[in-house]
């Protein structure tokens, strides 16, 4: 049925409202108010012209902070989320555009390796797609004897069951007591398996860690106060898999050093996709140490955080 319209400016409005309000497409408008295709695209056009559209670009201070991160660390891509009222919300926000980013990238047979973190968490709580196959999901640094949110093994789990992937545990302590222990573990065949199999990663998802009281290291039992402080004193400024670094990325080398069991940091670079998802005004200087360092190439973060970084000196 076609409808009569005597008011251009209210249906302008109104094929308006259906496009960018409803999100039907031109031809659904079309089909609806009884117009061509090329009516509607037309009606459109006045509106933007006329002055009864106006088009508003809210993420604008967003996006320009993309590009800069991307153009000053040299990024594959860089992602910036809305800063939220709180820390819960923000890195929920996070996850969602990370979740959006892995559906665009993963192919079939990808092999993805994942550290840990609440903000890592997040991201698998908010995996909503399973359309890739042969999918490989790995753990990058050992266990912990910690809640779901930051125990790197029950994280692995829930990401490759919401991929209908295949999961691979790495099946160690991420600190253990000694170098000695450490290297009698890496010559067990199932773990040596799995550290080897992770250098076929094409995807890394991974948390980056602070030294503060949020740290997973610390809140899950694998490191003390003592140890943070020790950290710091040498210069470190955050961790990617359990690895520190310092704000220009550089590895620093301690006894704890001996003692984490991941995959190495310098391997990273063999990924091809390294994305670090990180917020909050805690994470600024990990983030800085682990751009500057190269370790990610992809950073998911939000707007505060990201201005932060970009304001570092």
């Amino acid at each position: 049925m076609t409808v009569s319209w005597s008011d251009d400016e209210e249906l302008m409005a109104r094929v308006s409202w259906y496009y960018y309000e409803e999100g039907m497409t031109q031809a659904e408008i079309g089909e609806k108010l009884g117009f061509s295709r090329s009516k509607v695209v037309r009606l459109l056009a006045r509106a933007r012209d006329e002055g009864i559209v106006k088009v508003s670009i809210t993420r604008s201070a967003c996006i320009e902070k993309e590009k800069r991160l991307k153009d000053i660390f040299d990024l594959r891509e860089a992602i910036v989320v809305p800063s939220a009222d709180d820390l819960e919300a923000t890195k929920h926000a996070v996850g969602k555009a990370a979740v959006q980013y892995l559906e665009k990238i993963l192919r079939n047979g990808d092999v993805i390796g994942v550290s840990w973190g609440t903000t890592v968490y997040e991201v698998g709580k908010q995996i909503h797609f399973n359309k890739f196959k042969d999918l490989t999901v790995i753990q990058l640094i050992g266990g912990m004897n910690a809640g779901q949110e930051l125990n790197p093994q029950e994280i692995v789990k829930l990401i490759a069951s919401k991929l209908g992937a295949r999961g691979l545990w790495l099946n160690t302590p991420a600190v253990v007591e000694s170098p000695e222990i450490k290297k009698a573990l890496l010559t067990e065949s199932s773990i040596r398996q799995v550290i080897e199999t992770a250098k076929n990663c094409r995807v890394a998802l991974l948390g980056v860690g602070d030294l503060g009281p949020s740290s997973s290291l610390l809140i899950g039992g694998s490191l003390s106060d003592r140890d943070m402080k020790m950290l710091k004193a040498l210069g470190a400024v955050g961790d990617v898999m359990g690895c520190h670094f310092d704000i220009e990325g550089r590895p620093v080398k301690s006894e704890l050093s001996e003692r984490i069991i991941s995959f190495a940091l310098e391997n990273l670079r063999y990924i091809s996709i390294r994305i670090g998802v990180a917020c909050g005004d805690n994470k600024v200087e990990p983030l800085v140490g682990a751009l500057r360092g190269k370790h990610i190439n992809v950073t998911i973060t939000d707007e505060n955080t990201a201005e932060k970084v970009l304001n570092y000196h």
